[in-house]
């Protein structure tokens, strides 16, 4: 699942000198014949006590401006709950369905034609699948429409209100069923009738749930954040037709992959225990867990030493599963290890350096590059697995959101301005005027991105270079 939860500065501080200097003149006491005469004073210009310039914000990319296709006003996203957040636009099957005056609507993503418009007063939240779209009532209450006409196909009568302030409020669809999350509760609706099935809780949690779901094989896992002496995650299975809970394992996140009916997680909660200031070892462990029973079928540790000398720190934890391989950050190397043959102790298959320090956060791999995000100023940058060589990816202003499709990268920037740029050169290929400063998730449906701005989307087709 891919994929809504930032800089420093090149400082150049001028010299001072301790006393003003007039260009072109230098005051001079001149003795003649015993007498003392002595330069005109002058007045000069004030100095700043500090003058400092951000010499990257200063640089401009010199790239093609191209026009929108389209743009069309709707319902601003800054005005809308952040548990809506990154849900209230998506693209699909070439529209945009998004909300203009609290109704669900739908664009032409080529033209910007507005085709159809649903209810009233709804909850700006939309989700897409298998040709039908979902939202959300006034009332909390799912429905569903037809996406090529937006004919109602069922509304549920069951709400799913919580009344809690950490509700983290999503829907999932699958095959034959929509699940609904909100905070540590599930539920599950018929996806051809909106009948809710079953509806379970996972108290421990206290309402503190994630929005991760998986079905597999008649089973459903979430994932809970749950308090006690220590806190931890948690990774719960329901079964699919009853909602009834089969197991649960604290300390336990998502699944890494399910395979071969087995589920295999990453152990949270037995590295806590460790003394990390003053030990340098380092290990991550990945156990697996029969899906139905719960029943633990074996487990895998990945272990290192830090360097230097105590006291060390916590130290960065990107860990992630691509192509069959275990990428784990350690210290200021990222180690790639086979995931379905390891065996515990085995060296990595190599490792790649971090260049780029600790406030950078390891995202995963993207284009066969392993992707950074600097978590102050959202910068990203990425090192590619063929040789390990550092790729910069940047623009010429202060990052509001970026997305990447394919080769593209889309960077919507706080001057009012996006950048499409070609992942694998690095090189910027055209800019838009957005006039925002704030963007929310740039979208793609075909050969089109949709861009959102502040009460608006704009409609752009995407340069052959960047499919």
């Amino acid at each position: 699942m891919l994929i809504n939860k930032k800089k420093p500065w090149c400082q150049h501080p001028r010299n001072r000198r301790s006393k003003r200097l007039v260009s072109g003149i230098v005051a001079s006491i001149l003795t003649l014949q015993g007498i003392m005469a002595l330069v005109p004073s002058q007045v000069y210009a004030e100095t700043a006590d500090l003058s400092l310039r951000n010499w990257h914000a200063s640089s401009h990319i010199s790239v093609p401006t191209i026009k929108p296709s389209w743009t069309m006003q709707v319902d601003n996203y800054l005005d809308m709950y952040d548990t809506y957040e990154g849900h209230h636009a998506i693209a699909e099957e070439g529209k945009v369905f998004t909300f203009a005056d609290q109704q669900l609507i739908a664009i032409d993503a080529r033209t910007g034609k507005r085709l159809w418009s649903y209810g009233k007063d709804l909850q700006p939240y939309v989700t897409y699948g298998n040709g039908v779209v979902y939202g959300l009532s006034a009332d909390h209450m799912p429905f569903a429409l037809h996406a090529k006409t937006g004919k109602l196909q069922w509304k549920s009568g069951t709400s799913t209100f919580i009344d809690t302030r950490l509700r983290t409020e999503v829907m999932i669809p699958t095959s034959d069923m929509l699940y609904a999350i909100n905070g540590s509760v599930t539920f599950a609706f018929d996806r051809a009738t909106g009948k809710l099935r079953w509806e379970a809780n996972e108290p421990l949690a206290d309402g503190h749930g994630t929005a991760y779901l998986e079905e597999a094989d008649g089973v459903i896992l979430r994932t809970f954040m749950v308090q006690g002496a220590l806190s931890s995650v948690q990774l719960n299975a329901y079964d699919k037709k009853t909602g009834k809970k089969l197991w649960g394992h604290f300390g336990q996140g998502e699944a890494l992959t399910i395979k071969n009916g087995l589920v295999y997680s990453i152990d949270y909660y037995s590295p806590q225990l460790l003394d990390y200031q003053s030990v340098p070892d380092r290990k991550v462990i990945v156990n697996a867990y029969n899906l139905k029973s719960g029943i633990q079928k074996g487990s895998r540790e990945f272990t290192w030493k830090l360097e230097h000398e105590p006291p060390y720190e916590y130290g960065r934890g990107g860990v992630f599963l691509s192509g069959g391989k275990l990428y784990i950050e350690q210290g200021n190397q990222v180690a790639e290890y086979p995931f379905d043959d390891y065996k515990t102790g085995e060296a990595p298959l190599r490792t790649l350096s971090s260049p780029y320090g600790e406030e950078w956060i390891l995202l995963g791999v993207v284009q066969d590059r392993l992707m950074y995000r600097d978590y102050k100023t959202g910068e990203m940058k990425g090192v590619k697995l063929a040789n390990g060589q550092a790729v910069v990816l940047s623009g010429d202003a202060p990052i509001s959101q970026i997305d990447v499709y394919d080769k593209g990268m889309y960077r919507a920037q706080r001057n009012g301005t996006l950048l499409g740029i070609n992942i694998l050169t690095a090189k910027p290929v055209f800019r838009v005027t957005t006039g925002a400063d704030l963007h929310e998730s740039t979208l793609k449906t075909g050969d089109m991105v949709i861009i959102q701005a502040e009460g608006k989307l704009l409609g752009i087709k995407i340069p052959a270079s960047l499919r």
